[in-house]
């Protein structure tokens, strides 16, 4: 393989292995700082290496001058960069094979189309980020229309070879993926796909004609897909759909032990409890039994198993738990609460001491299950939710706690010298209120800014990704961040406050830029707050001179400047107008630059 391809990978895992310090017992606060900032430095020097890399061998590429030799290159590049949820990065392999899809067309190599519409659909399949509650799918039209063109083949099916008609199988199978699955009616639609590629797998004629194909795989690959509809008979009574799900389980309860020795991506390690909650939902089985079993699951899955399997046994179950927990009867409860709370403490323990290794999307995807299934369970969880970012993702929650702490400092000196500023704030419709209830007021701006990036816990394995520079596809889905913090917190209660602090703390004073578009205003109960947070937000992230490592931190001079210039247009005058005041700004830059420090020492050397 190519020399810069090895290097690229090998910077992709130094990169990973630097996003956390190593801390011991009685290591100074200076020397941890330090060693955080030169990991952070070293980060940055990878990302530029690895950025022109790309630029070489990928992004200058164009399809119509690739040799043979290049584009068999790139495609084991590719292959060292993808493996399903497994991946070292999903993004360059998609770049890769829609570059070589591209280069298969010109050539009209139907054989070699078929085969990189199936990588290039897959890829971008394990990219895409989705919420059926909210109808989020930035990438789902693309990744379908993938699996779409090459199901298309299925028309010359017998004039291709054995690896080109199981593509072709394959893409039919998947034109399932990135369908949503909310309503009754979407699982219908669902099922149409479902049926109509069963009804070639199970075909006697296909079979007979091609009987070396694995069919007996896609089958039960096609039954194991069909249980991720239990996500929407968690929230709607279906007894239709249930059916349906009970009739996979029961499939996949049958035949699990003929797939031991398969495709690992067979061993869902959510079986050995799928059968248990299809039961539930179709009626044959109280809740108490999927609880047992989960419980029973967790505790004995291994803490020092980082492999796939294990990140998913110690932390993703625990997401189903949360759920099932929920919805036992109130006299039940109190007999699992021991239980719970040890599985619970041993799930955070694992994800603080998770080893950085070559699954970050998995350890990603579990964090997000965690935190989405939190945020829809009785209780409260919002600590919770906190404690599996901070764990995940320590850097999100420093920029959390500095956001909090400067939000909370913004909005006490416009309580002191412009509370008209902060006029219609949680009802308070009278400078008189508002300084009544300054405290209040103040809190409230605190608990904004720690959460206002909670729905970074959805696209962690973007957010966490300091390796390169983000490709387009990613950063659609990275902005998706607002709207999943607005969901989890919208969930938890807190529709009116929390959540419009996290849904629009992207979006420009005047409404006219940021993301997510097409957002009505935001409500002026929240606006002041929002409007600081906002200010707030852009200077932590510019100014971050100690863990900032995907580009180089701005003066704080620099930063004041682009405020004044975008003052009345991206940010609010009466937040921006502080800055007049040369006691402020200095008081300001001591409060940035002490908290910044003390944050990142209080985060790193945390142990919870």
């Amino acid at each position: 393989m190519d020399e810069r391809y090895t290097r690229y990978i090998e910077n992709l895992r130094r990169v990973r292995a630097l996003v956390r310090p190593e801390v011991h017992a009685g290591m100074k606060d200076a020397d941890l700082l330090e060693e955080i900032k030169q990991n952070a430095a070293e980060s940055y020097t990878l990302m530029q290496q690895s950025n022109a890399i790309l630029d070489e061998v990928i992004f200058s590429r164009r399809a119509e001058n690739l040799t043979e030799e290049e584009a068999a290159g790139l495609s084991e590049f590719a292959g060292k960069l993808f493996n399903y949820a497994n991946s070292e990065d999903c993004g360059i392999a998609y770049k890769i094979h829609a570059l070589l899809l591209d280069y298969a067309r010109l050539k009209q190599d139907d054989r070699a189309i078929i085969r990189e519409l199936y990588w290039a659909g897959v890829t971008m399949h394990y990219m895409n980020v989705r919420s059926d509650d909210s109808s989020i799918n930035p990438l789902g039209k693309q990744v379908r229309g993938y699996f779409q063109e090459g199901a298309s083949y299925m028309a010359r099916y017998e004039g291709f070879d054995l690896e080109t008609k199981s593509y072709i199988i394959r893409c039919l199978g998947n034109s399932r993926m990135a369908m949503s699955r909310h309503s009754h009616a979407d699982c219908e639609a669902y099922m149409e796909v479902f049926d109509k590629a069963m009804g070639v797998i199970r075909s006697p004629y296909y079979r007979k004609l091609d009987p070396s194909i694995p069919w007996d795989k896609f089958e039960y690959a096609m039954h194991a897909d069909r249980m991720t509809l239990l996500a929407y008979l968690r929230d709607f009574k279906d007894p239709e759909i249930a059916e349906k799900v009970l009739e996979s389980a029961e499939y996949i309860h049958r035949e699990q032990a003929k797939n031991q020795t398969d495709d690992e991506r067979l061993q869902n390690w959510r079986l050995g409890y799928f059968y248990a909650m299809a039961r539930y939902h179709a009626g044959r089985c109280p809740v108490r039994e999927v609880v047992d079993v989960l419980l029973e699951a967790i505790e004995k899955a291994d803490p020092k198993d980082y492999s796939p399997t294990g990140i998913n046994n110690n932390l993703t179950s625990l997401s189903s738990l949360f759920y099932y927990e929920a919805a036992l009867p109130p006299e039940e409860k109190p007999q699992y609460a021991y239980r719970l709370e040890k599985v619970f403490s041993k799930s955070v323990s694992y994800l603080n001491d998770l080893p950085v290794n070559q699954y970050p999307r998995v350890a990603s995807n579990a964090v997000r299950e965690l935190v989405e299934m939190q945020a829809g369970a009785e209780r409260p969880y919002r600590k919770n939710m906190l404690v599996y970012m901070l764990a995940a993702h320590k850097p999100t929650y420093v920029h959390s706690l500095m956001v909090a702490n400067l939000t909370r400092f913004f909005v006490r000196r416009l309580l002191w010298k412009k509370p008209e500023a902060m006029v219609g704030t949680m009802g308070y419709d009278t400078v008189e209120a508002v300084r009544q209830h300054a405290e209040e007021l103040c809190v409230m701006a605190y608990e904004c800014g720690v959460y206002h990036d909670i729905g970074k816990s959805m696209v962690t394995m973007y957010v966490g990704n300091n390796s390169r520079r983000l490709l387009d596809e990613e950063f659609v889905c990275v902005q998706w961040h607002a709207a999943f913090g607005y969901e989890l917190l919208c969930k938890i209660g807190h529709k009116d406050d929390l959540a419009l602090a996290a849904l629009y703390h992207h979006t420009y004073y005047d409404g006219q830029g940021g993301y997510p578009k097409d957002q009505p205003p935001c409500p002026k109960n929240m606006k002041p707050i929002v409007d600081a947070l906002t200010v707030a937000d852009s200077l932590d992230a510019a100014t971050d001179n100690i863990g900032r490592c995907y580009t180089a931190a701005k003066p704080l001079e620099k930063l004041i400047e682009e405020l004044w210039a975008q003052k009345g247009s991206r940010y609010a005058p009466a937040v921006v107008e502080l800055f007049d005041d040369p006691d402020f700004c200095t008081e300001f830059r001591r409060k940035l630059y002490e908290s910044r420090q003390s944050v990142y020492l209080e985060v790193y050397r945390e142990t919870i």
